[in-house]
């Protein structure tokens, strides 16, 4: 075998390596492993303080990826409207903005859902795992006052 056709055969090693290991991580991405506890509230600004033109104070939970939790943050950082539930695409691109329920989640809480996460998570809570985090996190919070 001759020095190029060896690269060559090399390359394309490295090639499917690389392919399997980004296979393997958008698998772990798109896992549904953690279940969110969303908390939703009326946004006054969007509503103009009306309180009829704002979503329901409700409390929901939420099975997702690690993919889909950033869709949640997103609507704690900016408001999203409703309308009611079964109008066409069309109706719903055409909906009079005075009709509009606006909304905000303001607070997510991010859980475990598999079994084998959840243990690993009461594994390293019980072996002080978080607590010596939290030590570590507010010594360099303090020191970054000074």
């Amino acid at each position: 075998m001759t020095t190029k056709v060896k690269k060559k055969q090399e390359y394309k090693d490295y090639i499917k390596e690389v392919r399997k290991e980004n296979e393997e991580v958008d698998e772990r991405l798109k896992k549904k492993d953690y279940i969110l506890t969303v908390y939703q509230t009326g946004d006054k600004m969007m509503s103009g303080g009306e309180y009829e033109r704002q979503s329901e104070l409700r409390r929901f939970f939420a099975v997702c990826s690690l993919e889909e939790i950033p869709e949640y943050i997103k609507y704690m950082q900016q408001p999203f409207w409703e309308c009611p539930k079964g109008l066409s695409k069309k109706e719903i691109k055409n909906y009079p903005r005075e009709k509009k329920k606006w909304g905000k989640y303001y607070d997510l809480v991010i859980e475990p859902l598999s079994e084998e996460m959840e243990k690993n998570y009461l594994g390293a809570s019980k072996d002080g795992f978080f607590e010596s985090h939290r030590m570590i996190h507010q010594r360099k919070t303090e020191r970054e006052k000074l």
